[in-house]
């Protein structure tokens, strides 16, 4: 493979990591915008998330001002699934109120990913216990999650 051909390769991988991080902020901001309004706590918590992503301040600020109608992406892989739910779980209880309207969204997300809504419940005691503190316990929590998919 040539030069050329190697860095046009990593452009692509690139290009669709950037997507799905993209993605996964939009997922963030259509839970966020579910009770009707963004509270500054979200906004302060989609900014962070942005950020762990390595997204631009930019980047992250057009994807909060935009008014497209958006489609729900589904990651493929079940430890982003998780990831993306333990994150919406997150922007759901970042103001502090666990409003109807994000727990339903919560709930529709895991049917969309094939897995069981009793997982959110589960990372809401998770995260009022103060969130997963490290690498390996996430890894302990995305192995034990795996009963909670539906095949």
């Amino acid at each position: 493979m040539t030069v050329t051909n190697r860095k046009r390769m990593i452009g692509f991988f690139e290009y669709q990591y950037l997507k799905f991080k993209k993605n996964h902020l939009k997922n963030l901001v259509a839970l966020a915008k579910a009770d009707g309004h963004i509270d500054e706590t979200e906004v302060k918590f989609l900014h962070d998330i942005g950020r762990k992503y390595g997204l631009k301040k930019k980047q992250i600020q057009d994807i909060l001002d935009s008014n497209e109608e958006y489609e729900l992406q589904v990651p493929k892989k079940f430890y982003m699934k998780v990831g993306q739910l333990y994150d919406i779980v997150g922007m759901m209880m970042a103001d502090e109120v666990v409003d109807e309207k994000e727990m339903d969204f919560c709930e529709q997300m895991c049917e969309k990913m094939s897995i069981k809504p009793e997982l959110i419940r589960e990372m809401v005691k998770i995260y009022n216990r103060g969130g997963v503190q490290d690498f390996e316990e996430w890894e302990d929590f995305v192995e034990e999650s795996k009963k909670f998919s539906i095949q």
